[in-house]
């Protein structure tokens, strides 16, 4: 019996070290809040070395190759397989200028996603989400790896739950005020925490648009700010949850081992 618990100790140690050993780097778990009704930009004050793309001086139309993304002669990343749109009731903040799209039919090329390639690794990426709806969905990876995949179809729960729900409804802009009042525009904020991600999947899972504009990243954060939609979960817990396995699976060797010496003993 010793040498049965010795043995299911070891195994339960190498299950828990490959755990250890096979985790990302960089993996993150992600906080995910909305900022009140009308509000169409980040709290760049709590934000550390933020940037923000608003797509204004892109060209209208899809592109395969995308653009690069430049802050003076800082290269902050590039963008591949976009779609730019004109103001209308579904996108560009603040009514005016240009907008971020992923829609199959208005590309004309049958695009479903499009990314955001980053220089430098990032712990916040923020969004505003015009003419939302549950199919939209953003990955988010490091190196390669993914680390995060959320759908809109969170968010859109939570604002259906909001007593304020109808403030989130319809285009909040002057240009076109009310227009387009079954779906929600919100400034989604998305808080990595305990990692960092080099790169943003765009995907529209459905026959409608994935709209937004004013993609804004950062290297790090003061704090977690807006209404919480989803709160990240601890890595630390899986590593637990497995090590309680390796544990309960000792525990029974331990028990099977007893309970046949007894029967043995019966007899």
């Amino acid at each position: 019996m010793k040498s049965i618990l010795i043995k299911s100790a070891i195994a339960s140690s190498v299950v828990l070290s490959l755990a250890t050993v096979t985790r990302p780097v960089m993996a993150a778990s992600f906080t995910v809040s909305i900022e009140n009704p009308g509000v169409q930009n980040a709290q760049l004050s709590n934000l550390v070395n933020a940037h923000v793309q608003n797509f204004d001086t892109q060209t209208k139309g899809y592109s395969a190759t995308g653009f690069q993304w430049n802050e003076g002669t800082t290269n902050i990343g590039s963008y591949k397989n976009t779609l730019i749109m004109n103001p209308d009731q579904y996108g560009a903040a603040g009514g005016t200028g240009k907008y971020f799209d992923v829609d199959t039919n208005r590309s004309g090329n049958g695009q479903k996603v499009s990314t955001l390639n980053l220089t430098s690794p990032q712990s916040y990426f923020g969004l505003w989400w015009s003419a939302g709806d549950s199919s939209n969905v953003l990955t988010f990876l490091s190196q390669g790896k993914v680390v995060e995949t959320m759908t809109t179809a969170d968010v859109v729960s939570y604002i259906a739950k909001q007593p304020n729900k109808a403030s989130y409804y319809g285009n909040p802009n002057s240009a076109f005020k009310g227009q387009n009042s079954s779906e929600p525009y919100a400034f989604i904020n998305f808080y990595s925490v305990g990692g960092t991600f080099d790169q943003v999947q765009f995907t529209n899972i459905g026959g409608t648009g994935f709209e937004s504009d004013n993609h804004t990243i950062a290297t790090g954060y003061k704090s977690i700010t807006g209404n919480i939609v989803t709160v990240a979960v601890p890595e630390s817990s899986s590593v637990l949850g497995v090590f309680v396995i390796g544990f309960v699976g000792a525990t029974s060797v331990l028990t099977r081992r007893v309970k046949k010496k007894s029967v043995l003993q019966l007899s």
